[in-house]
């Protein structure tokens, strides 16, 4: 039997994890602020649900079943994705930059939402938490695991929305200056896992 209790718990991780601004919605703000209501559910047919249920439900599964592992493989090689994570972060805000300067749409594809999912070590720092939580549901890890990465799906598709409408309120606002502000934001974020791997490199600096 489910316990009530660790399911709402599980809830209010994701809510908590989602409502903070990473590069993956700072980025799909970017990509979809211009756009009209068809365009935008295309996009979330085409590329953000995809990436989210190959990607991203794949993480959350793993970090349940193999909790222990994750968070000692990801304690060994964290420098790794930190510096990688960083370089492409670094790669998306050049790339909206750049979209801006020549006037162009910036487009957000499935392979780069996937990789920024993929090296963001937000994920594989915080998702063996709420892996934590998930494995006192039940008995059964199975059930903990996809009632994990499903209220992940749901919860991450309600924010979509939410990140959708703020992009949309920001472009009001500042106009064209917010692809500014999205690159601004998208170097900041690669800037800061660069030092979090010089922090690690360079312990007693």
């Amino acid at each position: 039997m489910l316990d009530t209790d660790t399911l709402y718990k599980i809830i209010i991780f994701w809510g908590i994890f989602f409502i903070t601004p990473g590069p993956v919605w700072v980025a799909v703000m970017e990509a979809t602020r211009k756009l009209d209501l068809v365009d935008i559910w295309k996009f979330f047919i085409k590329v953000f649900f995809p990436v989210n249920i190959t990607i991203q439900f794949t993480q959350a599964v793993i970090c349940v079943v193999f909790i222990k592992f994750v968070s000692s493989f990801f304690s060994q090689i964290g420098l790794l994705f930190y510096l990688l994570g960083g370089l492409y972060i670094l790669y998306i805000a050049l790339k909206a930059f750049k979209s801006k300067q020549s006037n162009k749409v910036f487009e957000l594809s499935f392979w780069n939402l996937a990789t920024v999912m993929l090296l963001s070590p937000k994920i594989w720092l915080l998702f063996p938490s709420g892996a934590v939580i998930a494995n006192t549901l039940s008995e059964n890890l199975i059930t903990n695991s996809l009632i994990f990465a499903v209220s992940m799906l749901i919860i991450s598709s309600s924010m979509f929305v939410f990140y959708i409408i703020i992009g949309k309120v920001g472009t009001k606002l500042l106009a064209d200056n917010f692809s500014y502000l999205a690159s601004g934001l998208l170097l900041l974020f690669a800037l800061f896992l660069f030092n979090e791997a010089f922090t690690i490199a360079f312990p007693n600096s």
